[in-house]
């Protein structure tokens, strides 16, 4: 069985999925009330009416802690990478752990992307694309994300040359 990459995402990637998950959670508490506050008023504000406000704040602060406090310090604590001579190595899951490794001889394609969410922190994602699908490294700081993208790029190319 291999062991587990050395390499984490940087620091600052909880905070970026903090912000991701308090977005999600906002979007969740708006889905709630939209769906209580017409059955409330439906019901002439009884006690059933009532118990689907509960109901709605219960599940929006619910979902408020664990997308914003609980899950981004597992997350990170279970992100790692590795780039070697040959290959990828990627390790991440919180329930179902994943451990995937992608030959530098399938990478057709390798990027660079910063989103929204991403840009103020200065981190970026290095997308690895093969014929079998895509895989993603995210919470690169952005010059780490440019050289670990040439890198990956100079080391397939020289694979390619092997072949």
């Amino acid at each position: 069985m291999r062991t587990i990459p050395e390499n984490r995402l940087h620091k600052k990637m909880t905070t970026v999925w903090r912000v991701s998950g308090f977005i999600w959670a906002f979007i969740v508490a708006l889905l709630c009330f939209a769906t209580a506050i017409p059955v409330w008023i439906a019901t002439y504000q009884s006690l059933l009416g009532f118990w689907f406000l509960i109901l709605a704040a219960v599940i929006t602060v619910l979902c408020f802690l664990l997308l914003c406090i609980i899950l981004p310090p597992i997350r990170y604590m279970r992100w790692r990478y590795a780039v070697r001579e040959d290959e990828i190595e990627i390790y991440r899951g919180i329930i179902v752990h994943k451990h995937i490794v992608v030959p530098l001889v399938r990478v057709q394609f390798i990027d660079t992307a910063q989103g929204p969410i991403m840009r103020p922190f200065g981190l970026a994602s290095i997308n690895i694309s093969t014929a079998a699908g895509e895989q993603s490294i995210p919470g690169l700081l952005l010059p780490d994300a440019d050289a670990l993208r040439n890198r990956v790029a100079d080391l397939a190319k020289l694979v390619h040359e092997d072949v």
